[in-house]
């Protein structure tokens, strides 16, 4: 599969799953990029933002620039307003072509997502094997936002 026949069928998933595409300059870089408000009872009410990138040679280094990128873009899309707890989830899907086994084990394991209670997930689609590879669900700490990664992916990403 290519990137763009990839990125169409997640563009097919997120509108039947009533996201809304953000169609202005407040999304930078990154286009498309679809939002969500949605309530999970364990960790409440969440903005949920998703994005693909076609990320030919993607590299540690090009994920985690991406990624935090995509952070910051998002904490300027949606500034938090004083005694409000939302939390921010940002999936950017990066479509690669047969993925090293080294880049698979940074995205999903080593790179870390929390951060002020904003979270972007870096999950890595494998073109070649049509296989999507997403965050674990930790044991203990932080399980709510994990499982709610895990679901969102299997229902949205893993096509």
């Amino acid at each position: 599969m290519d990137a763009q026949t990839y990125r169409n069928r997640i563009e097919t998933a997120v509108l039947d799953a009533d996201y809304e595409p953000i169609s202005d300059e407040s999304t930078g870089e990154f286009e498309p990029v679809w939002h969500k408000q949605t309530e999970d009872p364990t960790i409440g009410v969440t903005e949920v933002f998703v994005t693909v990138i076609d990320s030919e040679g993607t590299d540690e280094e090009i994920l985690t620039e991406t990624s935090e990128a995509f952070r910051r873009q998002l904490s300027e899309m949606t500034p938090s307003e004083p005694s409000t707890m939302e939390n921010l989830f940002g999936y950017v899907v990066f479509a690669v072509s047969e993925p090293s086994e080294e880049l698979i084990q940074f995205a999903t394991e080593e790179y870390t997502v929390a951060d002020r209670r904003t979270s972007v997930f870096p999950l890595l689609y494998d073109l070649e094997n049509e296989t999507l590879h997403r965050h674990p669900v930790p044991r203990l700490k932080g399980r709510g936002f994990y499982e709610k990664q895990k679901l969102d992916a299997e229902s949205l990403f893993s096509l």
